[in-house]
């Protein structure tokens, strides 16, 4: 009897001891995310980075980005062109890996623009499905769990989510802009703005609302 209280005391102490260390390993660990962000707003057209970002407490390694073809297909607009998507499109493949990011740290890459009725290499609004595989930087540290086949367990992440092709400075597409004094407001377009101070005078105020896509005079 004593025996069998001692055996399942034992096994009580190992079962709590590897949950506790795999939830440890879970909330110790890098968090990848990507998001889509606004590069430059000019007139007619929006340009985009893809930034993939460490938001974990530590450093991730060997980041690769997947996407399937079709879902990137139904956002593509109508310059989508072999030779643009080759360049717009060159982080999903297969030879492209970051190989070290350090938490609270992010890389960009450039990730095509948007125009106006779909015009451009993106529909605007579009969401598309991706996956980010990435391992903790404790895979390094940590030969044991290698060695009996747990690694992908404890310290290998595969995580889906989606990215929006949408202007990252405002979530609705509009925005207050260059503000020089409460006098007068008027709605431009970007590249107008430093024309409409001259005209207005230099009791201006501007707004700015980039995805207008017919903004008043």
């Amino acid at each position: 009897m004593d025996n069998s209280i001692a055996i399942i005391a034992l096994v009580v102490s190992i079962a709590s001891l590897g949950f506790s260390f795999y939830f440890w390993a879970k909330s110790f660990r890098p968090i990848v995310t990507a998001m889509v962000k606004t590069h430059k707003p000019v007139k007619g057209l929006t340009s985009y980075d893809l930034e993939i970002r460490n938001s974990g407490s530590l450093p991730a390694r060997n980041i690769r980005l997947i996407s399937n073809k079709m879902d990137r297909k139904k956002a593509y607009g109508r310059e989508a062109t072999p030779e643009n998507i080759k360049d717009w499109i060159a982080c999903f493949s297969k030879e492209v890996e970051i190989l070290i990011l350090h938490n609270d740290s992010a890389m960009r890459c450039s990730f095509g623009y948007t125009k106006e009725n779909d015009k451009g290499f993106w529909k605007y609004g579009a969401t598309i499905p991706i996956t980010i595989e990435y391992e903790s930087w404790m895979t390094r540290l940590s030969k044991w769990p290698r060695a009996i086949g747990l690694e992908k367990i404890f310290w290998s992440y595969s995580e889906s989510q989606e990215i929006q092709i949408l202007d990252s400075e405002s979530f609705t597409g509009y925005m207050w802009g260059e503000q020089v004094q409460n006098k007068t407001s008027q709605r431009v377009d970007p590249s107008d703005i430093p024309e409409k101070i001259k005209q207005l005078g230099p009791s201006a105020t501007v707004n700015y609302f980039p995805n207008d896509p017919s903004p008043p005079a």
